[in-house]
């Protein structure tokens, strides 16, 4: 019995089925020696596979080593006590040496397959060498090869430029097929760019967002991909783009309370949508404002609230908001959190609150972790003046 050529075992055994399951799980127990992207097409009656095969392993492969590189292609049907068999085996020795490190492409083609049933054939590229120059083979890696196509990550993106410190913003692309595909890019919109414009499979755009063509609001635009190849394949693919130019603010309601009363103060965000996380600090009178509590705002969502009210007893009361990954503010103003204080008894006029950056320093960063903009508006808080009681007038007599 053989893996992948890695461990041969000869003998009697009680169970076959348990040696063979063992030297499997260790084999794929092991780091892979190459890493392959494979895909495949029909053309005619034949196979025709993409492979791009790039060397993990400690010595180069080379002739020396009988280093070969196969695309293997199946049928799904019942053969004998098999459930499938193999209907090709091209092949292509790696002749000249590849390092370490180094990749390298290939094009292999199947010989005629007809009949098939095309519908359940599949087909897979896998590397083998002799390492060390030994006698047995060893696979470095295998893949299942996928059906010949341009795919685009994302497909969609939201990009958001805070308006009161406009920066462009980008969109980086990946783009996957073939390694023969070239491929070119063209805009919808003077405000989107993208760099490098053509190219071929490996070279990733970025697409920006120019905040210098944007328009108060949102808008629109559309990045087009299409990709081709000196035999034949043809296709195309889009990037939809939305751009957000607003104020980025985080700011406080102006609320007034009573004498030894509570009164609560709203944390308001206008959110341009792609915020993530959102820290800051209150700074207050703590003569005038005492005992701050802190509730989630029916705008937090599912973020995580942290209070740090360490300093709270000098006037400075942190919050920190952290939303799930993956998951952002909603677009618009959401209510982040309210703060309820207790009015002193001797509270007069009106007190300042603010934002400060202890304990808490100021930040917002989108998903990524990436560092965003805003303005921060305080508020005040009035009370109400005691109501006026008439003094009693004793008359003598």
């Amino acid at each position: 019995m053989a893996d992948s050529g890695h461990r041969v075992d000869n003998g009697s055994h009680a169970s076959f089925t348990t040696v063979y399951r063992s030297m499997v799980d260790l084999e794929l127990a092991r780091p892979p020696a190459a890493e392959i992207e494979a895909y495949w097409r029909r053309i005619g009656d034949q196979i025709r596979t993409y492979v791009r095969l790039r060397n993990e392993a400690s010595e180069s492969l080379a002739a020396a080593n009988n280093a070969t590189l196969h695309a293997l292609t199946w049928e799904d049907a019942h053969v004998g006590v098999t459930g499938r068999f193999v209907r090709a085996a091209p092949f292509l020795a790696i002749a000249s040496a590849l390092a370490p490190g180094s990749e390298m492409t290939a094009t292999l083609d199947s010989g005629d397959l007809a009949p098939a049933s095309w519908a359940a054939l599949h087909t897979a590229a896998a590397a083998d060498y002799r390492p060390g120059g030994g006698r047995a083979y060893d696979m470095l890696q295998a893949a299942l090869a996928a059906p010949a196509d341009l795919t685009l990550a994302p497909d969609a993106a939201t990009v958001a430029v805070d308006s009161g410190q406009p920066h462009d913003g980008t969109v980086p692309v990946h783009l996957a097929g073939p390694y023969v595909l070239t491929w070119t890019a063209t805009t919808s919109a003077p405000w989107l760019a993208v760099a490098p414009a053509s190219g071929t499979m490996g070279a990733d755009p970025t697409v920006t967002v120019l905040a210098a063509g944007l328009t108060p609001g949102v808008q629109h635009g559309t990045v087009s991909f299409s990709a081709g190849s000196s035999d034949g394949m043809s296709f195309a693919r889009s990037l939809e783009v939305t751009a957000v130019l607003a104020p980025r603010v985080v700011r406080m309601e102006q609320e007034s309370g009573a004498l030894s009363q509570h009164v609560t103060v709203p944390v308001d965000l206008d959110a341009l949508g792609n915020e993530a996380n959102v820290a800051l600090s209150l700074a207050f009178d703590p003569s005038v404002l005492g005992s701050p509590q802190v509730s989630a705002g029916a705008g937090a969502g599912a973020a995580a609230v942290t209070v740090d009210d360490s300093q709270a007893a000098s006037g400075r009361l942190g919050v920190t908001l952290v939303m799930p990954a993956g998951q952002t503010f909603v677009r618009g103003t959401d209510r982040l959190a309210e703060v309820t204080f207790l009015v002193a008894a001797g509270a007069t006029g009106a007190t300042g609150v603010g934002f400060a950056d202890q304990p808490v320093a100021r930040a917002i960063t989108d998903a990524t972790g990436a560092a965003l903009t805003a303005a921060y508006e305080g508020t005040t808080v009035a009370f109400a003046s005691p109501a006026h009681r008439p003094r009693r007038h004793l008359a003598r007599r």
